[in-house]
């Protein structure tokens, strides 16, 4: 039997700024740049440092406690099926606040290169009528259960970095502009801080491949490290550009803020660039959502937490009652999101705190469930969660409600309090 091939460290590292990349790297910059101006830098430096404890704490758990179900089969172990449950909902309503963050996003670009191609008029949004086709679009590949290559991903995140770095440093060599001056806010440099959280969800992925290295307990705090460092340094030098263009400010600046800088930088053609593979990395991420959702929904009918018609596969095994229901989730929250217009940076604030809250759980978890030295980084990152937390203001009470109606039906209505035995 041949053997199995073991990532270097460099393929590591490809993979994890890609994943840290995705489609933050388009917004996230500006919404820092227009919460807390140039002190925006120092909360991406904070990040930097904060969000290692919590990345090792997920390593440690996916090691000792290797599951399908991540986050959610560790909060059961340490607490019990009811709270690993509604960990599993957490995750479901993370989708639908984040899911549609991205389709608009992607839709965005779509429009702008359409209309740079003179196929749109620049008159008109459709940015909305966009997104709900390139739902229907996803709904369909994943419906036939064709998979996009990982490798169209990274060859994507390549050139999309390349062309922002090589647009970030061009515009600081020709325009020697100073930094905004901006007065320093503890709050909202925060703030700023959960808002840059958004670049490192789904980090904990990365986790569930740390066996696969060729020397796992040098090599993948080695990659962890190095990909840290090269996605703080491409979004610290694309927001010094933006700050000293003044490429942010509201929804609307935000959205096109990248595609400016590069237009600054490359022309017309650069801006057609741009927003092509912007479009193309956006919808790589829906559909990654999406795939990863209906597994989801999947294992939790499986499980019998929900209806057992979500396991039901089609002839190209594809859960499609949960890939349905992920994208309907996506469409509803689009049409309440455009008539209550929700602004992109709340739904991310939402999402966000949802996820915080997910993070915080596993880290609890891995203080009752680890030892040693795995278990004060599990304190540090329940403690770094918990700040995050705080940090958000009122933007956290939506968690908080839906975290109280889920514990009350969980706690009056559903009795069961089995573990979930490990497979």
């Amino acid at each position: 039997m041949a053997k199995t091939e073991k990532l270097s460290v460099m393929q590591g590292v490809a993979m994890l700024v890609s994943a840290l990349l995705g489609s933050g790297v388009f917004i996230i910059p500006a919404i820092a740049s227009q919460v807390s101006g140039s002190w925006s830098l120092l909360a991406w430096a904070i990040m930097g440092v904060l969000i290692a404890p919590i990345v090792f704490t997920f390593a440690q758990l996916g090691k000792f406690y290797p599951h399908a179900g991540g986050t959610a089969y560790y909060v059961q172990q340490a607490f019990g099926e009811r709270s690993g449950r509604l960990v599993s909902w957490l995750f479901i309503w993370v989708v639908a606040l984040g899911t549609p963050v991205i389709t608009i996003t992607a839709a965005n670009f779509l429009q702008n290169a359409l209309v740079g191609m003179h196929l749109l008029s620049d008159a008109v949004d459709y940015r909305l009528m966009i997104a709900i086709g390139i739902l229907c679009l996803v709904f369909v590949i994943n419906l036939l259960g064709l998979k996009t290559a990982a490798i169209i991903q990274s060859v994507l995140s390549v050139l999309i970095v390349s062309t922002l770095l090589f647009a970030s440093l061009d515009v600081q060599l020709q325009q020697d502009l100073p930094l905004p001056t901006a007065e320093f806010s503890v709050s909202k440099v925060a703030l700023t801080a959960t808002f840059i959280l958004w670049c490192f969800l789904g980090i904990e992925a990365i986790t569930h491949i740390a066996d696969d290295f060729r020397h796992p307990e040098r090599d993948f705090p080695l990659t962890i490290f190095i990909g840290i460092t090269i996605a703080l340094v491409v979004y610290a030098l694309i927001s010094i550009s933006l700050l000293k263009m003044g490429f942010y400010g509201d929804q609307e600046k935000n959205l096109n803020s990248v595609v400016h800088l590069v237009e600054a930088s490359l022309g017309s053609k650069g801006y057609l660039l741009v927003n092509l593979v912007g479009f193309c990395t956006c919808f790589i991420s829906i559909s990654l959502y999406f795939v990863g959702f209906s597994r989801l929904l999947q294992s939790m009918a499986i499980q019998q937490q929900i209806h057992s018609s979500f396991q039901r596969i089609n002839s190209h095994k594809v859960a499609y009652w949960g890939l349905s229901f992920a994208v309907a989730l996506c469409l509803s929250m689009l049409l309440v999101a455009d008539s209550m217009q929700l602004a992109v940076d709340n739904l991310i604030a939402y999402a966000n705190g949802l996820f915080i809250l997910i993070y915080l759980a596993a880290g609890i978890a891995g203080v009752k469930l680890l030892t040693g030295k795995a278990r004060y980084l599990a304190m540090i990152a329940s403690v770094t969660c918990l700040i995050l937390f705080i940090a958000l203001g009122k933007e956290m009470l939506f968690a908080l409600c839906l975290v109280a109606a889920l514990s009350v039906y969980y706690t009056v209505i559903y009795s069961s309090d089995n573990r979930i035995n490990a497979s």
